[in-house]
C-alpha cells in the first residue's frame, strides 16, 4: 500500500501504465511482423505447390489449434473448417450414391468415400481444397500438401505413399526441389524488398567511425585513433557501426583482420586511406571478440560522471550541448575530447547550452568546469594487469555500475574509491574480479572512500554479495560491476600495488620498492618537493627523467619513509612530446611484427609496445623519430641515441582521456531515392546477413570464438523486436528484414524436419534414382524434431535467464 500511495503521490501512474501499454503494443507489432515473415515463407511453398499442381490441404500460420480459418465455399469460421467441409462432402457423396445402392451389383458400397468421390463432391459443391488458418502459437507455420501424411503399407510391410497424381511425393524431383526451396527464396526476396523500402524511407544509423579507443586493446596496439572512419574489413565494404560490430564478432580468431581506414590529414584537411592489421580478442568475462573501439559521439552529453572536486552548479549534466572549451569552439565529441586532453589534467572552462524542462522557457548558456582523466596503460592484458606509472599502480575508482545490481544495492556509488576489498588493501582490478568470481552468495566486506559535498573524504564500510546469474543460479556471479566499471584514481596519490616488470627483460623503476612500500601508502614528496595528485607526479617524473630521485611516502600514521629510484629517459623525455602525441616512424619504420606465443602480431609505432620493440632493434644507434600531435599539420623529427633505459617507453603509456564523459551517438540517415540503387543495397544487406548467419554457426560450433549465450530464440526475438517497435517503425521493418534473412538460412540448414533436410533427401533420390524409404525419412524427421525441440528449449531457457538477469 505505501508503494501505491507514493506512486500516486508522485503522479507516475500515467507514465507507468503508458509504459506497459507501449510494451504491449510493441509485442503485438512484433508478433504481427513475425507472422508476416512466416506467411511470406509459407506463401512461397504454397505458390510453388500450386504451380506444380500439388494439392495443398492446409496453409497455416502458427501451430496448435486454429483460432480462425477460411475455406472457399464455406467462408470464415472460428476454429477449423475441416469438420464442416468433411460433413458436406460425405453428405453429398451419400446422396449421390442412394439411387445406385438399389442395384444388386452395387449393394456392397464402401462406408467411407474414396478420394475420387470426395474430389467430385468438392467440385460440385465448389468447396476449396485448401484451408487457410491462423493458429494459437504464432511461432512458425506450415503448408500441408497431399502425400505428406497419407501413407499405406505395401505387401512387404514397408510404408509407402498412397497413389495420387496430385500428391507431393509423386511429382518429379525437380518440381519437389522447386517447392521445397520456394519458401527460402521468398524470405530472401522479402528481406531484400523490405531493406529497399527501409533505405528509400531513410534509415538512421551510427556511422562506422572510431569514437574512442580502449587502452591496451588490439585497436590501440594497431594505431587506430579517435575520428578514424572504417571503410572495409578484409576487403568487404561496411556501411555503418552495426556492420563493424558484426564483422568483428564473426572474425576468424586465428588470423589477423585487415582494416581499410580513412583518416583526416591535418596538413591538407583531406581524408587519406590507411591500412591496418589487428587481431581481435576477447576481454576477460566477454563471450565475443572485440578490437576495443566505441561508437562516434556528438558534443551533446549522454552520460557524465560527476566531478567530486566541483560544486553541483559547476557540473556537466546529460543533455548539455558543449559549445566551447576555453573559448575554442566545439563541433563534435572529438573536438571536446581533444581540447580536454590538450590541457593535461588542468581544469577547462566549458560553455554549454542547457535545455530546461519548463514548457516555453528557452535554453540557457552557462559555464562549467571539466578536466581530462589520467590513465596509465597496462603493460599486459588490460583485464589481468593494472596500468601503472613506472610500476606505481593507482587505486581503483568506480566509473559506472549497473542500476539495481548487487553492487548498487550494497551501497557502492560512482566515484567511490576502493580502499579495501575482502582481505585485500587497495586491491588491483584483477583481485576484485577474482573475488567476485569466487564468492557467489557470500558477503564481501568492502571499504570505499567517498568525497562529501563539503570536500571531505569519508571511509564507508559496505557488504557486497555476488549472485549467480540465471533462473537456477548456475551462471557466473554478478554484482553489476565488470572490467570496464573501474578507472584509475587521479586525485589521491595512494599506491595500490607495484608492478615489477615491463616485460621479461625490463624491470620497472619502482620494482626496488616492492616489499618496502606497503599497499595504501601515500606519496608525499619527490626530491623533497610536495606532490598532491597523480597529475603532479607525472609532471615531476618527466622533468626529472635521466636521474635518481628521492621518493617519499607515508603509510597510514607511521613516519614517512624515502627511497631512491631512477627515472629512465625515453621517448617523450629526451624531447618534448605533445599530450596527444603519436610516434609515426622510428628509423623509417611505422610498425613491427612481434612474436607473441605461437603467433606473430603487428604493432604500430604509435603504440608503446611497438615503440619498445622498434627501439630494441636500434640499440646503440642514433635514429630518426617522426612524431606529431593528432591535429598538428607538420610532422616533427628528432634524432635520438637509443640507450637501454629507453626501452621502458613509459611516457607513451600515459594517456589523458575522457572515459568519464560520453556524448550521444552520432546518427546518419542512409537514404537512397533511386529504387534500383535501393534494391541493390537491399540485396547486398540480405547477402551480408545470410552469410553472417553461416559464419556465426561456424564460429560458435567450430572456432568457439562466439559463446552460445549470444543465440536468441522466440523470447529474445520478442524482446528485441518490441524494443525496435517502440523506438521507430522503420527500425522494426529493418528488424523484420533481418529476421527474414535469418529464417531463410535456418530453414535451409541440412537438418531433418526443416526445408534443408528435405532438400538433401531429394538430392540423394536424384543421385540413386529412388527415394529414401519412408521409414528412414520418418526416423530422421523424428531425430530432427527432437534436435529442433532441444535447440528451441536451450535458446528459450537462455532468453528467459537473460530476463532474470
Amino acid at each position: 500500500m505505501p508503494e501505491i500511495v507514493s506512486l500516486l503521490a508522485a503522479g507516475e501512474v500515467g507514465a507507468y501504465l503508458g509504459g506497459i501499454l507501449s510494451s504491449l503494443w510493441g509485442y503485438f507489432l512484433v508478433v504481427v511482423g513475425f507472422s508476416l515473415v512466416i506467411f511470406v515463407h509459407e506463401l512461397g511453398h504454397f505458390m510453388a505447390a500450386k504451380f506444380c499442381d500439388v494439392r495443398v490441404d492446409k496453409f497455416a500460420i502458427g501451430f496448435g489449434r486454429s483460432i480462425l480459418s477460411f475455406r472457399r465455399g464455406i467462408g470464415l469460421r472460428r476454429g477449423s473448417t475441416y469438420d464442416e467441409c468433411r460433413a458436406r462432402l460425405i453428405d453429398h457423396v451419400s446422396r449421390y450414391r442412394k439411387p445406385e445402392a438399389r442395384h444388386e451389383e452395387l449393394a456392397a458400397v464402401p462406408s467411407e468415400p474414396n478420394d475420387e468421390e470426395l474430389a467430385r463432391a468438392a467440385e460440385a459443391l465448389r468447396l476449396g481444397e485448401t484451408e487457410y488458418c491462423l493458429n494459437w502459437l504464432p511461432l512458425g507455420g506450415y503448408v500441408r500438401m497431399l502425400g505428406q501424411e497419407d501413407f499405406a503399407v505395401d505387401k512387404s510391410g514397408e510404408l509407402v505413399v498412397k497413389e495420387n497424381p496430385r500428391s507431393f511425393p509423386h511429382k518429379s524431383v525437380g518440381r519437389r526441389m522447386i517447392i521445397v526451396s520456394a519458401g527460402v527464396a521468398m524470405n530472401l526476396v522479402f528481406a531484400a524488398v523490405v531493406f529497399m523500402i527501409v533505405f528509400m524511407a531513410g534509415f538512421q544509423t551510427v556511422p562506422a567511425e572510431v569514437g574512442w579507443v580502449l587502452p591496451g586493446t588490439p585497436a590501440e596496439q594497431a594505431g587506430l585513433q579517435m575520428g578514424d572512419r572504417i571503410l572495409a574489413i578484409n576487403g568487404e565494404k561496411i556501411t555503418d557501426y552495426q556492420d563493424l560490430k558484426l564483422l568483428v564478432t564473426l572474425a576468424n580468431p586465428d588470423s589477423p583482420m585487415a582494416l581499410t581506414v580513412e583518416r583526416n590529414n591535418p596538413s591538407t584537411g583531406l581524408g587519406e586511406e590507411k591500412q591496418f592489421s589487428l587481431q581481435p580478442e576477447k576481454l576477460e568475462g566477454q563471450s565475443t571478440l572485440m578490437i576495443g573501439v566505441g561508437q562516434p559521439m556528438t558534443n551533446t552529453v549522454g552520460y557524465v560522471l560527476q566531478d567530486p572536486n566541483q560544486p553541483t552548479v559547476a557540473q556537466l549534466r546529460p543533455g548539455d550541448e558543449v559549445l566551447a572549451v576555453n573559448g575554442e569552439p566545439v563541433n563534435s565529441f572529438y573536438d571536446l575530447a581533444f581540447r580536454l586532453r590538450q590541457a593535461t589534467g588542468a581544469y577547462c572552462q566549458l560553455r554549454v547550452r542547457r535545455s530546461t524542462t519548463t514548457p516555453g522557457e528557452e535554453a540557457t548558456e552557462l559555464a562549467v568546469a571539466r578536466r581530462s582523466r589520467l590513465t596509465f596503460y597496462p603493460t599486459g592484458s588490460p583485464a589481468r594487469e593494472s596500468g601503472h606509472l613506472l610500476g606505481l599502480v593507482p587505486r581503483r575508482q568506480v566509473l559506472d555500475l549497473e542500476p539495481g545490481g548487487q553492487a548498487e544495492q550494497g551501497g557502492i556509488r560512482p566515484n567511490d574509491v576502493i580502499v579495501r576489498w575482502g582481505n585485500e588493501v587497495s586491491p588491483t582490478l584483477m583481485e576484485i574480479m577474482a573475488s567476485l568470481a569466487t564468492n557467489a552468495n557470500r558477503d564481501i566486506p568492502v571499504i570505499v572512500c567517498r568525497r562529501q559535498d563539503d570536500g571531505q573524504d569519508v571511509e564507508i564500510a559496505l557488504n557486497i554479495r555476488p549472485r549467480r546469474k540465471g533462473i537456477f543460479r548456475t551462471g557466473q556471479p554478478v554484482t553489476g560491476l565488470n572490467v570496464q566499471s573501474f578507472v584509475q584514481e587521479n586525485d589521491r596519490l595512494i599506491v595500490a600495488d607495484i608492478v615489477e616488470n615491463v616485460d621479461a627483460e625490463t624491470p620497472t623503476p619502482a620494482a626496488v620498492l616492492k616489499g618496502v612500500m606497503p599497499r595504501g601508502s601515500r606519496i608525499t614528496r619527490v626530491d623533497d618537493e610536495p606532490v598532491h595528485d597523480w597529475y603532479e607526479l607525472v609532471g615531476r617524473f618527466i622533468d626529472l627523467a635521466g636521474r635518481e630521485v628521492k621518493l617519499t611516502w607515508q603509510f597510514e600514521r607511521q613516519p614517512e619513509q624515502s627511497r631512491m629510484i631512477y627515472i629512465p629517459r625515453t621517448i617523450g623525455t629526451v624531447f618534448r612530446f605533445p599530450p596527444d602525441g603519436r610516434v609515426f616512424r622510428i628509423d623509417g619504420k611505422n610498425s613491427i611484427m612481434v612474436k607473441m606465443g605461437e603467433s606473430n602480431r603487428l604493432f604500430s609505432a604509435s603504440n608503446w609496445f611497438g615503440t619498445h620493440h622498434l627501439l630494441k632493434t636500434s640499440l646503440g644507434r642514433t635514429v630518426e623519430v617522426e612524431y606529431r600531435g593528432l591535429n598538428d599539420a607538420q610532422m616533427q623529427v628528432a634524432q635520438v641515441e637509443v640507450l637501454p633505459e629507453m626501452l621502458d617507453t613509459w611516457v607513451q603509456r600515459i594517456e589523458y582521456e575522457v572515459s568519464d564523459l560520453l556524448g550521444l551517438p552520432v546518427m546518419e540517415t542512409m537514404r537512397e531515392t533511386n529504387p534500383f540503387t535501393a534494391i541493390m543495397i537491399g540485396v547486398r544487406k540480405t547477402y551480408f546477413f545470410v552469410r553472417s548467419v553461416y559464419v556465426f554457426g561456424e564460429r560458435m560450433l567450430i572456432k568457439r570464438s562466439v559463446g552460445f549465450e549470444n543465440v536468441s530464440g522466440p523470447v529474445g526475438i520478442l524482446q528485441m523486436g518490441s524494443a525496435a517497435a517502440r523506438h521507430d517503425f522503420i527500425i522494426l521493418l529493418y528488424f523484420l528484414a533481418l529476421i527474414s534473412a535469418n529464417l531463410a538460412v535456418i530453414n535451409f540448414l541440412p537438418l531433418p524436419i526443416v526445408d534443408g533436410g528435405l532438400f538433401v533427401f531429394l538430392i540423394i533420390e536424384k543421385i540413386k534414382g529412388a527415394p529414401v524409404s519412408l521409414g528412414v525419412q520418418m526416423a530422421t524427421q523424428l531425430i530432427g524434431l527432437v534436435l529442433i525441440a532441444g535447440i528451441f528449449l536451450f535458446v528459450t531457457f537462455h532468453d528467459i535467464q537473460r530476463l532474470f538477469e
